[in-house]
């Protein structure tokens, strides 16, 4: 059988592709190895609590955020419903100093300035400087920097960083441009929630695929994506079932293959040992791979407003760091100290629990290395021992929310690997270092191959991700007109 364009994976970056080219009237293959969409884009239910395996919040939203346009083509407004976050962009806390940071520029700079006075001037350079931070000089610095750069106090430098997680683990070694445009689109039209959860979009796309014409395989793994020599082009994959051990490999012929998998992965499903393709895989090799994050997923079976928490994302530095160099030092320490990320669902409608009931995700800095050693039942023994502890500090955060905990789960970076086939567990694909952005390996081997998902440009995130599938299947139409 022969396809215009066979994708690998459905992530939200390869359903963007399918959903675009089908409406364009492409016949397209979809095939993915789980039995389940959407990648970190997706959703378990357990307890009647529908809960969000990746998915915080979406920024942006905006007149000239990238994903207005792609979500206006597809038509995502009229089937998707976005809520927004009213709780401002998180709050921030350290046992030294306790505040929320709101997500609208001018109303972060006003409570900046009352909260650290003597530092107006950075404070207002940093927000000049992330709203233009492409056009600036710090292509090849740190975020860990740019703050030093501009600010004293270490608390006001920790409380920037606060959300740094969802970028890297290290201030030192985050690009600056990656982190000061991800803080500019969450200062820029707030932050949003989809309702029903991130399983919702990547369904709407899987059907706005089908319906279009297209084609989603899932339990089937691609084995194989097989390049004509002579041509210089790869002419299509072959796959195999998951869940059926006897069955056979399966070759599909393609116009263009589009990998929506890790590259990484993608580097060793090549057919061929050219030169161009050797230098693909030592390139990628060459790319140190990002953290990834371990996550303690709760059912509460009342909403935390009336325990008098009313925030939607809570930053939680532990007391030990003092300045932006112990982050990483945090980062690889104990889980008893480590610094956390906990988002309550219930402050808006997401429709994720039963009424009167809510959701959560505690969620911080891990490393594979933390796990692999581990036998299965040390491995369920140190789950459970770093439930208690997690549940221990949630509740000094919010006392008595463990006596209202209905579920309790933990995703750890092997849970992540093992799912998605991101190595490590890597939340974010390759490291986001000045030297890496930028230069990961965007030059594809092959004119009619393509890459799109959080390991290629412009890298991890939702907004990034949805607009790397944009730019891909915009590629390919052009090459075909």
């Amino acid at each position: 059988m022969s396809y215009d364009v066979a994708i690998i994976g459905s992530g939200l970056g390869g359903l963007i592709v399918g959903a675009k080219l089908t409406k364009e009237g492409r016949n397209v293959l979809l095939v993915e190895q789980h039995s389940s969409i959407g990648g970190y884009a997706t959703c378990f239910t357990q307890d009647n609590f529908t809960i969000d395996v990746g998915f915080h919040s979406m920024d942006g939203l905006y007149a000239q955020d990238p994903k207005i346009k792609v979500f206006e083509d597809l038509d995502v407004y009229f089937n998707i419903e976005f809520v927004d976050i009213p709780t401002g962009c998180y709050r921030f806390t350290n046992n030294r100093t306790d505040f929320t940071l709101p997500d609208r520029v001018e109303d972060a700079i006003k409570v900046l300035i009352e909260k650290f006075p003597k530092e107006e001037k950075g404070i207002r350079l940093y927000f000049e400087t992330i709203d233009e931070i492409f056009s600036s000089k710090w292509k090849d610095k740190t975020a860990g920097e740019m703050l030093d750069s501009m600010f004293e106090n270490d608390n006001l430098k920790l409380a920037l960083a606060g959300s740094i997680q969802y970028y890297g683990d290290d201030p030192y070694t985050l690009s600056a441009l990656s982190f000061a445009a991800a803080m500019s689109r969450n200062l820029k039209g707030g932050k949003h929630y989809i309702k029903g959860g991130s399983i919702k979009l990547t369904h709407y796309l899987a059907d706005y695929i089908r319906e279009h014409g297209g084609t989603i395989l899932l339990n089937q793994e691609v084995t194989k994506i097989i390049v004509n020599q002579e041509k210089e082009t790869v002419e299509g994959i072959e796959y195999k079932s998951t869940s059926d051990e006897s069955s056979e490999t399966t070759f599909i012929e393609a116009n263009y293959v589009v990998v929506n998998a890790p590259l990484p992965v993608a580097a060793k499903l090549l057919s061929s040992e050219r030169e161009n393709v050797q230098r693909l895989r030592e390139t990628i090799n060459s790319l140190k791979i990002g953290h990834s994050v371990l996550n303690i997923y709760f059912g509460f079976n009342t909403t935390l407003d009336k325990l008098g928490h009313n925030n939607y994302f809570t930053v939680v530095n532990d007391e030990s760091v003092f300045s932006l160099s112990d982050i990483f030092v945090n980062n690889n320490g104990g889980y008893s100290r480590k610094n956390y990320i906990f988002v309550d669902y219930g402050q808006t409608d997401t429709g994720m629990a039963p009424f009167g009931k809510s959701t959560g995700i505690i969620s911080t800095v891990d490393y594979i290395d933390n796990w692999n050693h581990l036998n299965k039942e040390d491995y369920n023994n140190k789950k459970k021992e770093i439930e208690t502890i997690f549940t221990e500090r949630l509740n000094n955060l919010i006392p008595d929310v463990v006596n209202h905990i209905e579920h309790i789960s933990v995703a750890t970076p092997k849970t992540m690997e093992r799912y998605t086939y991101n190595p490590k567990g890597s939340v974010i694909g390759f490291a986001r270092s000045p030297q890496q952005v930028g230069k990961y390996p965007l030059t594809s081997p092959f004119k009619n191959l393509y890459f799109a998902s959080a390991w290629s440009i412009p890298g991890g995130g939702f907004t990034s991700i949805i607009d790397a599938g944009w730019q891909v299947a915009t590629s390919i139409l052009k090459k075909r007109r």
